[in-house]
C-alpha cells in the first residue's frame, strides 16, 4: 500500500508539472482572450490542465519558507545573508522589516491572479461545451474551482483583512472608474466565501474518483473543514466586533469591521454548527479517526515508543486516516536535512546538515508537564528550578539518554514534547536504529558543547529543533549523503477540526453543558497524546483546579491545547492574530540556551537572541503603494 501511495503522489506531481510547463500559452489567459479561452475548453484534456492551473497557486509550507512557518515566533533562524536554504523574506517579517514599500511575502497579486483563473474557468464552463467531458465531471470540476476560489479569498482575508471581492473578471471595455474598486466589509467577504462553499459542498465527492491521478484535489471533507475554519475565524476577536479596527473605513465612510455586539455570539453559533457538520461528515460518514501507529512487525516496541510513533506519524505518515487534505505538490524532503541534528554514535560534522531551523525556548516551555497541565501551574513539577541541571536515570532512558545531563526543563514533560521537539541528550528514535529494547543503542541528539563552530556558520541558535518535521526513517548514515524519507505536508488534520469545534462550543454558549461538550473534543486529542482528560488533570495537578469550569479558563486551555497539538504546522501564526493575543506573545523575546559558553552549567541559561516587536498595524499586511496608486478607492490597512 505504501508503494502504491508513493506512485499516486508522484503521478499528481507530474501532472501538475506538465500543466504548468506545457500549457502556458492558454493558461495565463485574460478575459479578452476569447480565442485562446475557447481552446482551453475544446477538449477534456485541455480543460483538465486548466483545472490544475487553478490549483497551482496553493501556498506551500513544505520548504519552511512560508509566512505561516517562519514569519512568527514558532520557528527561528539566524539572520545570515548567505543562507542558501530558504527565502529570507518570511524571516524578515518576523524581524519587523515589512513595510508598505517593502512588500515582503506579499500574496495580493498571486491570489487575485488565482481568483482570475478560477473566474475564467467558471465562465468558460458556462459558455463552452467540452465535447468529451461527462456531465458529472463537469459539475464536480466547477464545484472544485468554487471551493478553490473561496479558499483564495479566505487567504487574502486572513492576511489583508477586508478585501475587494472578485466575483467576476472585469471585461476589457470597463472604463477607468469601473476598475476603481473598494474593499468589501468583513461580513460581505465571509458571506461570499460561505456562499461559494455552500454551492460546492452538495456536489463534491466524499473521495477522489482515482487515487492514481486525483489525490490532493478538493473533496467534500476538505470543503466542510474550510467552511468551519472560515466561520471560526470570522467569529474570532480579530474580525468579530473588533473595536480597535472600528476606525478603518472605506472612503465613502462605510465601516469595514462589524461592530454589532448583538451578533457576536451568533457568529460563534454559526461556527459551531459548521464544525458539527464537518465532524459529522469526516467521522460519522467517512469513518475518519485520530491516527494510531499500528506497530512494527520486526520489533515489540515499548508503550513509550509506540506513543512517540503515534504522534510523529500522525504528521509524517502519508494519507493516514486523520489527514483531511494534503497537497501532493508539497513533498517534505530538503527541509528535513535542514533540521536533522547531529546524533550520537555518528561523526560530529556532516556537510549536508545545516540545522538552520530552531525552536525558541518559549515554545519548549509551552508544552505541558507529564501531568497534562502548563509547567507554571503544575503543583508537583518545580517551575522555579527549570533551568537547573539534572542527569537522566535509567528509567527515563527512552526519553533522555541515561546519564545524560540537560536542563530540568526537559524532564517529566508530556509525550508531545518528546515526539515533536529535539533537544540535547533527548532520544531520537529511528534514523536507522529501531529496536528500543536496548535504549543505549538508540540515537540521541548530541550535547550542545562543540556542535556550534562559529558565529558565522549555520548552526542552531536555540538548542531545540522541530523534530515533528523529521520522518522517523530519515537517517544520518556514516556517509556524506543523508537518507531522506519524504512525505506530503498535511494541510488539514482531524485533530485541528476537533479543536475548532471545542473552541466554537465554548464561545457559543457560556454554560456548564457547553463546556462539558467542548471538553469531550479536547479530551479526544489529549487521549491520543497520552494525557488524562482536562477536568481530571486540572483537578489533580493544577494550582488552579477550577480553571476549566469557567468560559475564560476553558478558552485558555483550548488555545494552549491547539498551540501544542498543531505546533510547527503553520497554525500558530494565524491563531495568535485571530485571538488578538499576538501583541502579548509576539512582544516576548526570542530566547535560546547560551550556546557560546562551554560548560553545561553556563550553557543552560536563557539567552535573548532577538527582541520581537508587534503592534496593532501588524495584524494585517499593508497593500503595496503601487496598488494604491493604481486604485485610488482602496484604503490602506490600519496603521500603515
Amino acid at each position: 500500500m505504501k508503494k502504491i501511495m508513493k506512485i499516486v503522489e508522484k503521478s499528481f506531481i507530474i501532472i501538475m508539472m506538465i500543466t504548468i510547463i506545457s500549457c502556458s500559452d492558454f493558461l495565463d489567459v485574460v478575459p479578452e482572450g476569447t480565442a485562446t479561452l475557447e481552446s482551453a475548453f475544446s477538449m477534456r484534456r485541455h480543460t483538465l490542465r486548466y483545472l490544475y492551473t487553478c490549483y497551482s497557486y496553493l501556498p506551500s509550507n513544505s520548504s519552511g519558507s512560508s509566512i505561516d512557518v517562519l514569519a512568527g515566533d514558532e520557528v527561528w533562524v539566524n539572520d545570515e545573508p548567505t543562507n542558501p536554504y530558504f527565502s529570507r523574506d518570511a524571516n524578515r517579517v518576523a524581524r519587523g522589516m515589512l513595510t508598505s514599500s517593502n512588500q515582503l511575502c506579499s500574496t495580493w497579486q498571486n491570489y487575485y491572479r488565482a481568483i482570475r483563473d478560477c473566474n475564467n474557468f467558471l465562465e468558460g464552463m458556462e459558455i463552452y461545451v467540452v465535447p468529451d467531458l461527462m456531465e458529472f465531471e463537469r459539475d464536480q470540476w466547477i464545484a472544485e474551482v468554487k471551493a478553490l476560489k473561496a479558499y483564495y479569498h479566505f487567504l487574502l482575508l486572513s492576511q489583508y483583512g477586508p478585501i475587494p471581492i472578485a466575483k467576476e473578471n472585469l471585461p476589457v471595455s470597463t472604463d477607468i472608474q469601473g476598475v476603481q474598486v473598494s474593499r468589501n466589509t468583513v461580513d460581505e467577504v465571509v458571506d461570499y466565501i460561505v456562499e461559494l462553499l455552500d454551492e460546492a459542498i452538495p456536489i463534491l465527492p466524499a473521495n477522489v474518483l482515482s487515487e492514481v491521478s486525483d489525490l490532493g484535489r478538493i473533496t467534500l471533507p476538505i470543503a466542510v473543514f474550510l467552511k468551519a475554519q472560515v466561520l471560526v475565524t470570522a467569529a474570532s476577536p480579530l474580525f468579530n466586533c473588533n473595536e480597535e479596527f472600528a476606525i478603518m473605513k472605506n472612503k465613502d465612510g462605510s465601516q469595514l469591521f462589524p461592530q454589532d455586539k448583538t451578533q457576536q455570539t451568533e457568529k460563534w453559533k454559526l461556527a459551531a454548527e459548521a464544525c458539527r457538520e464537518a465532524v459529522k461528515v469526516c467521522m460519522d460518514s467517512l469513518g475518519m479517526e485520530l491516527y494510531t501507529y499500528p506497530g512494527d512487525p520486526k520489533y515489540s516496541l515499548s508503550d513509550t515508543i509506540m506513543q512517540q510513533m503515534t504522534l510523529r506519524q500522525a504528521f509524517c505518515e502519508d494519507w493516514n486516516n486523520e489527514v483531511i487534505w494534503a497537497d501532493t505538490r508539497e513533498w517534505v524532503s530538503s527541509l528535513q536535512h535542514r533540521v536533522l541534528p547531529h546524533l550520537n554514535l555518528l561523526f560530529d560534522e556532516h556537510p549536508n546538515m545545516t540545522q538552520a531551523f530552531s525552536v525558541p525556548l518559549k515554545i519548549a516551555e509551552m508544552f505541558y508537564t507529564e501531568n497534562g497541565v502548563p509547567i507554571e501551574e503544575d503543583t508537583e513539577w518545580g517551575y522555579n528550578t527549570r533551568y537547573t541541571l539534572r542527569r537522566a536515570s535509567k528509567g527515563e532512558g527512552l526519553y533522555i539518554r541515561t546519564g545524560g545531563e540537560t536542563a530540568r526543563l526537559n524532564f517529566e514533560r508530556e509525550p508531545r514534547f518528546y515526539a515533536w521537539l529535539g533537544f540535547p541528550q533527548g532520544i531520537w528514535y529511528g534514523s536507522g536504529s529501531y529496536d528500543d529494547s536496548k535504549p543505549g543503542a538508540l540515537y540521541n541528539y548530541k550535547d550542545l558543547k562543540g556542535i556550534r563552530v562559529s558565529r558565522n556558520s549555520w548552526w542552531n541558535p536555540t538548542g531545540y529543533v522541530p523534530k515533528k518535521w523529521i520522518h522517523y526513517q530519515t537517517s544520518q548514515p556514516v556517509t556524506l549523503q543523508i537518507s531522506i524519507n519524504t512525505y506530503i505536508w498535511p494541510r488539514y488534520r482531524l485533530a485541528e477540526l476537533l479543536l475548532y469545534y471545542a473552541e466554537a462550543l465554548n464561545e457559543a454558549e457560556n454554560s456548564l453543558s457547553a463546556r462539558q461538550q467542548a471538553m469531550q473534543y479536547v479530551d479526544m486529542v489529549r487521549e491520543r497524546a497520552g494525557l488524562q482528560p482536562v477536568a481530571e488533570s486540572w483537578r489533580l495537578h493544577s494550582n488552579n483546579p477550577g480553571k476549566h469550569n469557567t468560559q475564560e479558563g476553558l478558552r485558555e486551555i483550548i488555545q494552549q491545547e491547539r498551540l501544542i497539538e498543531l505546533c510547527f504546522e503553520g497554525r500558530r501564526f494565524w491563531d495568535l492574530r485571530r485571538w488578538k493575543t499576538a501583541r502579548e506573545l509576539l512582544n516576548q523575546p526570542i530566547q535560546g540556551w547560551s550556546l557560546f559558553n562551554t560548560d553545561n552549567a553556563d550553557i543552560y541559561k536563557p539567552m535573548t537572541i532577538f527582541s520581537q516587536r508587534f503592534g496593532l498595524k501588524d495584524y494585517f499586511w499593508p497593500i503595496a503603494e503601487s496598488e494604491l496608486a493604481r486604485n485610488t478607492n482602496l484604503v490602506q490597512s490600519l496603521g500603515w
